[in-house]
């Protein structure tokens, strides 16, 4: 691929439609409320289960809030590792991940790095759009690092020396290897089954709370049969990360200070500045981490090659990183490099970006509408993904968690009943379905699906002031 410099002081043509490009901007964070009961002494579970991200994070959460509030919290982690393999995935840092953060994280650790405004790229033209609105970002791996020592002292290159447990604080377990498989409730008292994936036995544990924050995948959300629409959203996110220093000075300034969007027909690529796992935000050190939105039909040829990895294994949602067939990355860059490239004038930096990509990854986009939280009379609660899985062009499945975990100590306050947050919830779920459906389709559907999402999305709303919401 041939590169060549690209002239920064270009700008956007007069006249530019940009009305077209606002949704990129929407900014949905919204408030969540889910209901619960924890008393003093009382043993609170939580199930986890690999591959996924935003669950992790969210289990985490709720871990340390009701680790502080004096229960004795354990999390069950299927993933054989201590410590899990994070991507160098970009997350949204919020105002509520930074609430969460100020009253119950005892590191001091904040880093991350603020995009003043979203910029795009539109057919060839690299400087066609620049809109306003800041957001902070940051690596998710860091903010797991975070989470992990509060909750039980993990000792990282992040978090080199944990803060050590005050005496008001619950006991905080991380069990890892163990998978569950059942769950079992009798006059208030969950038993959770679940088998040791290293030995193979079956084991057993009473809980007064069951808290499924394990992800997109929830086993929990399966075991409970809570209802839930699931769907493929006809296509997949290419992923990965390059340093900083890998690429031209040209192209990282480019990024800097910015969220910035290629859009193509059908597709579109967005690139963040984000910092390492560690937490490095120095210039020059830090990571460029992109998403790549590609359509692909389901249980095509295409399909299947995307997710069948160098040892010739096929995976249901994710090749993770150094599996991908070297063969089958250069041909997707194949298919859609030359949208990015102008022949005459200029590589456009996500073609600099793309190649320097040593070790890229692909996940199965879906999204998933569970109308209920509360099982089981409400010792099962589901939380973040494992309750509603919204596509990620919105990022706002860390600030759903964080959400989720500020608004459950109001709940057990009692300053709001079951009924009305069972409801409450329901409805904030589907707004938010329908919503990351809008900003999906305009991408990568077609202008039909654009529109059903649109009026879909209007229909819930005017049903919800009416007070006859479809949930």
């Amino acid at each position: 691929m041939r590169l060549v410099r690209y002239t920064a002081g270009s700008s956007p043509s007069a006249g530019s439609p940009a009305p077209r490009f606002l949704l990129y901007s929407l900014r949905l964070y919204a408030w969540e409320f889910i209901r619960y009961t924890v008393k003093d002494g009382k043993n609170v579970w939580i199930e986890l289960c690999p591959w996924d991200v935003g669950g992790s994070l969210a289990r985490l959460m709720q871990g340390i809030r009701l680790k502080r509030q004096g229960a004795n919290v354990t999390i069950l982690e299927q993933d054989n590792q201590s410590e899990r393999s994070s991507h160098e995935a970009c997350i949204g840092f919020g105002q509520n991940v930074e609430e969460l953060l100020r009253r119950f994280d005892a590191t001091g650790r904040y880093e991350s790095i603020t995009a003043v405004t979203r910029h795009f790229a539109y057919r060839k033209r690299p400087n066609f759009l620049s809109t306003r609105g800041g957001l902070k970002l940051s690596n998710w791996l860091l903010l797991y690092r975070i989470l992990r020592a509060n909750f039980d002292h993990l000792v990282s290159a992040a978090c080199p020396e944990p803060p050590q447990a005050s005496s008001e604080d619950g006991n905080a377990i991380y069990l890892t290897g163990k998978r569950v498989i059942g769950l079992e409730y009798s006059h208030g008292t969950v038993k959770v089954y679940f088998k040791d994936v290293h030995r193979g036995k079956q084991e057993t544990i009473d809980a007064d709370l069951v808290i499924g924050a394990d992800g997109v995948h929830s086993t929990v959300r399966k075991l409970v049969h809570a209802p839930t629409l699931e769907h493929y959203a006809g296509y997949v996110s290419w992923r990965g990360s390059v340093p900083e220093k890998s690429v031209s000075q040209d192209t990282v300034k480019y990024f800097e200070n910015r969220i910035v969007f290629d859009l193509m027909s059908r597709s579109y690529i967005v690139c963040y500045v984000i910092p390492t796992e560690d937490g490095t935000v120095t210039p020059g050190e830090r990571l460029l981490n992109w998403v790549w939105y590609y359509n692909v039909a389901e249980g095509s040829p295409e399909m299947r090659n995307f997710f069948t990895d160098i040892h010739g294994k096929g995976h249901h949602n994710t090749v993770p990183r150094g599996l991908v067939q070297p063969a089958v990355w250069e041909g997707v860059l194949k298919s859609k490099l030359s949208q990015m490239v102008d022949p005459v004038e200029v590589v456009d930096p996500f073609a600099e970006l793309l190649e320097k990509t040593e070790i890229p990854f692909v996940t199965k986009i879906n999204d998933a509408l569970c109308t209920s939280p509360s099982f089981y009379n409400g010792h099962v609660i589901l939380v973040g993904d494992a309750l509603t899985i919204f596509r990620p062009h919105v990022g706002a499945a860390t600030e759903q968690a964080a959400l989720h975990c500020l608004a459950m100590e109001k709940v057990s306050n009692g300053e709001k009943t079951l009924a009305a947050h069972i409801r409450q919830v329901g409805i904030h779920a589907k707004s938010m379905w329908l919503l990351s459906r809008i900003v999906g389709e305009f991408r990568q559907g077609s202008m039909f699906s654009f529109l059903k999402a649109l009026f879909l999305y209007i229909a819930f709303l005017v049903g919800v002031k009416l007070g006859r919401p479809k949930l």
